[in-house]
C-alpha cells in the first residue's frame, strides 16, 4: 500500500506511512468502501453525517483518500468532525509543491 501512495498518489514516503496505518484501523463499513475503491477506482456509494465521498472531494478539494479517512473520522468522532468541516478545512504545501487539502485532526 506504501508504494501505491508514493508512486501514484504521490505521497511523500514519511507521510505514506502513517495514511497506511490510519487506513487500516478504518471501521468495518469505511473500510469495505476503501477496499472498493482501491481495488476498481470508483468512488463508494457512502454517506456519513451526510457526506460523501464525490461531495468532499467536490467542495472541499479533497483527493479520494482524504475523503475516505474523513468519513472515517466523521463516524468516529462525529461532533468533532462535523464542526471542523463546518469551520474550513487546511490547504497544506508538500515540499514538492503538491497539495493535501482536508480536515487535519
Amino acid at each position: 500500500m506504501i508504494a501505491r501512495l508514493v508512486n501514484e498518489f504521490r505521497y511523500p514516503p514519511q507521510g505514506a506511512r502513517p495514511v497506511a496505518a490510519k487506513l487500516a484501523a478504518l471501521s468495518p463499513v469505511v473500510a469495505a468502501a476503501f477496499d472498493q475503491w482501491w481495488s476498481t477506482g470508483m468512488l463508494p456509494q457512502i454517506e456519513v453525517e451526510g457526506y460523501t465521498p464525490q461531495e468532499l472531494i467536490n467542495n472541499y478539494r479533497m483527493n479520494p483518500i482524504a475523503a475516505i479517512l474523513t468519513l472515517d473520522w466523521l463516524q468516529r468522532e462525529p461532533k468533532r468532525a462535523l464542526a471542523s468541516l463546518r469551520k474550513g478545512h487546511d490547504d497544506v504545501r508538500e515540499r514538492n509543491g503538491s497539495s493535501r487539502i482536508g480536515p487535519y485532526e
